[in-house]
């Protein structure tokens, strides 16, 4: 019984921990776990020792080594580089109207389990030549916390490299232009998991025309095109990318949950995020 009981104390220290992250009510109200029951959802990351530490990454969730990812070889960060020489080469966003200061490329673990795809930068990301880093990116670090992970151990990147007009919404041309390049670079990593944020990065990846109510909550699947550019394919033939099937969860864009900050859609999102916490262990 003390077993369970210091159990089910460590879930309720994650329940006000994520609450705190996300902000009061985040995760539904109503749904609360009885100490029976708590060996079931024990497997829920925990918190840190204390407020300012960032929680512990559980074991099953370390990132793997370049040649340990199903006799892979080769090295990822390297494929990456070289993705980046090539679509800074082709520049595909001189096709279409874009104001830029810096490219925005992508960051994070070469060896990803999860990667998170948005959909552009935005002028705080333009400044910096990084992506996520403005208040929707600040609202994505406490997401990635709150499911027990650092923002170093994913991979995070957009659908276009270069920020449009006035922050607007890419169109589906924009998205074809760029996408062989997100292509490649999810096929460099091969993360297990992605969780694309917002419509047009869940639309690109799915072929989908649905809206989001409709597409997220709900896996579904990604495979690395084999059809890429020759020489895109060539950077990551060597990893296993071509081809490389990755499980996507779509879910709201941070952005979308500033400018709608309710219960209910705070709830949709962290849903969303403990089914990919459930999955990845």
């Amino acid at each position: 019984m003390q077993d369970q009981n210091a159990k089910f104390g460590a879930v309720l220290r994650q329940h006000a921990h994520t609450t705190r992250l996300f902000g009061v009510d985040f995760i539904p109200i109503g749904r609360g776990v009885a100490p029976s029951a708590a060996p079931a959802v024990a497997k829920a990351p925990q918190p840190p020792a204390s407020a300012g530490e960032a929680p512990a990454v559980p074991s099953k969730t370390a990132k793997r080594t370049a040649s340990g990812r199903s006799g892979a070889s080769g090295d990822p960060a390297a494929a990456l580089q070289k993705i980046r020489e090539l679509y800074e080469l082709d520049a595909p966003h001189a096709s279409f109207v874009t104001e830029f200061q810096n490219i925005v490329f992508g960051e994070g673990s070469p060896s990803a389990r999860l990667m998170f795809v948005g959909e552009a930068p935005g002028a705080e990301e333009d400044k910096t030549g990084r992506p996520f880093v403005g208040r929707a990116g600040q609202l994505l670090d406490k997401m990635i916390e709150a499911m027990g992970l650092k923002r170093e151990e994913v991979y995070i990147a957009n659908v276009l490299k270069t920020r449009p007009p006035k922050n607007a919404t890419p169109t589906t041309e924009e998205s074809r232009l760029c996408a062989p390049y997100l292509y490649a670079q999810i096929g460099a990593i091969r993360p297990e998991f992605i969780v694309t944020l917002g419509l047009p990065s869940t639309r690109l990846l799915l072929d989908s025309t649905e809206a989001m109510a409709r597409l997220r909550g709900r896996w579904h699947e990604f495979a690395v095109p084999e059809a890429l550019p020759p020489k895109l394919a060539e950077v990551i033939s060597p990893l296993g990318g071509v081809g490389h099937k990755v499980r996507v969860m779509p879910t709201y864009h941070p952005a979308f949950l500033l400018r709608q900050y309710t219960t209910e859609n705070r709830a949709k999102v962290w849903a969303d995020l403990r089914m990919v916490v459930d999955e990845m262990g």
